[in-house]
């Protein structure tokens, strides 16, 4: 809302946002991060997606007086304090004062809840020696908030996730690659009330040369320390670099324990099939990152399939959740498909390559239109697209009759082999396609 308004502004005409009250820290700082620090807007109480016509009507009134104030008068920008270069922290001992630089940190918000590492001259000047370029480079604008994200800030960032400098240039490349996710930078997604969250995935000749794990690779744990420790980094400067912060560009409703990122790898050795960095353009030699947005998670467990065929068919119905889009003519969704080597290797060795897995996957996974719409009432319902507006004239028992693919094509179901020992697959919603940025231009 606040970037729309600031875009009919930016038209010469006078805009006013109204922001129900939990999304008044987020309007401060999207008004901010997107260039307009004096956009007016007004304050009611309740999100309107839910609430009742009458309650709509009279909140609305109530406001009314205050949007014609606000669009007859001006303020002065909102100031943002300055940021410090320096800290200083003195305590009994030095972990007296890193305990105080933590309480410091995480009462600003500039930590995930978490023990944070003292990021002095010297520990960034060590992890700045894992990367071939300068201090102060400029990767990107990393979304959603479009801070500048240098080299000595990732460096930064880095050091406080407890990360080593060996594993700088992914957490480097996974900034440049989110810059890259969708409408800029993946922003309207990230700040949704919707708990999408970020995945890194990492394909080449450097999972192993870090040592990240392919095998049961999300959680936590000694064999994961690795994904954790550069995932942390990455979630670090999202947070502190793109301003990704809870209620203040992140107004996701419940939250998600993806937040706290994890970076995984492809299982490469035990996969009958080329690498995901190879379908995306990539040579088998060269190091990765891929940053897919997820939101959500299924164990789609198999107890006993033993063809391909099978196999990919309880894959195909495990995959059939969720909703349709009703707000454009292309209604279907995508899936990450991180498929264990126990349901690879069969699936591969009996004649599929990747494409046809997902062909197959696509063909078969079919979902009701009554259920997978049920979250969008149709009836006078102006977010509709023209291409569906035939459906109001069914009945609930037609609705569910009829099937619709749950992806719009093949393409926009990614397969990657990961996982140990055992059928069990996960299956995330996904979206928009992911971006794959290569690591070695950034290794020292």
């Amino acid at each position: 809302m606040v970037h729309d308004m600031i875009v009919v502004e930016k038209m010469g005409k006078p805009g006013v946002a109204i922001v129900s009250g939990r999304f008044e820290s987020d309007a401060v700082a999207s008004s901010r991060a997107f260039g307009m620090p004096d956009l007016q807007w007004v304050v009611v109480p309740h999100i309107y997606r839910n609430l009742d016509p009458e309650t709509c009507r009279t909140q609305t009134e109530d406001a009314i007086d205050d949007i014609v104030g606000s669009l007859t008068s001006s303020i002065e920008a909102r100031e943002q304090a300055e940021a410090t270069d320096t800290r200083r922290y003195e305590g009994v001992d030095r972990h007296d004062s890193i305990l105080k630089m933590n309480q410091e940190f995480i009462n600003e918000d500039l930590g995930d809840g978490l023990f944070l590492h003292p990021a002095t001259a010297e520990a960034v000047a060590e992890m700045l020696t894992g990367t071939n370029l300068p201090p102060d480079h400029v990767v990107c604008d990393m979304p959603p908030g479009f801070g500048v994200a240098t080299v000595e800030k990732i460096a930064i960032n880095s050091v406080m996730a407890g990360a080593k400098p060996e594993h700088l240039p992914v957490v480097i490349a996974a900034v440049k690659a989110l810059s890259k996710l969708g409408g800029q930078g993946g922003k309207s997604l990230l700040m949704s009330t919707s708990p999408q969250a970020p995945l890194l995935i990492v394909n080449g000749p450097v999972t192993k040369n870090l040592g990240l794990n392919p095998g049961s690779a999300l959680g936590p744990g000694r064999d994961n320390q690795v994904n954790t420790l550069i995932g942390r980094a990455f979630a670090l400067c999202f947070r502190n670099i793109g301003h990704w912060y809870l209620n203040k560009m992140d107004m996701d409703t419940i939250g998600t324990s993806r937040k706290f990122i994890q970076c995984i790898a492809e299982n490469e050795d035990a996969s009958p099939w080329d690498g995901f960095h190879v379908d995306q353009g990539f040579k088998a030699s060269e190091s990765t990152v891929s940053v897919f947005v997820t939101d959500g998670e299924l164990d789609v467990q198999d107890q006993g399939n033993h063809t391909a065929e099978g196999l990919l068919k309880n894959l195909a119905y495990g995959s059939t959740f969720g909703t349709m889009s009703l707000q454009s003519p292309r209604g279907g969704q995508e899936r990450l498909i991180l498929m264990p080597p126990d349901v690879a290797r069969p699936v591969g060795s009996q004649g599929f390559t990747k494409q046809a897995a997902r062909e197959f996957i696509h063909k078969h996974a079919r979902g009701s239109v009554g259920k997978l719409m049920q979250y969008m009432p149709l009836e006078g319902e102006a977010r509709v697209h023209d291409h569906w507006k035939w459906l109001e004239h069914l009945t609930e028992e037609q609705l569910l009759e009829i099937t619709v693919p749950i992806m719009n094509d093949a393409d926009d179901c990614y397969i990657l082999v990961v996982g140990a020992d055992r059928a069990k697959t996960a299956v995330f919603p996904s979206g928009p396609a992911p971006v794959t940025e290569g690591i070695d231009q950034y290794m020292a």
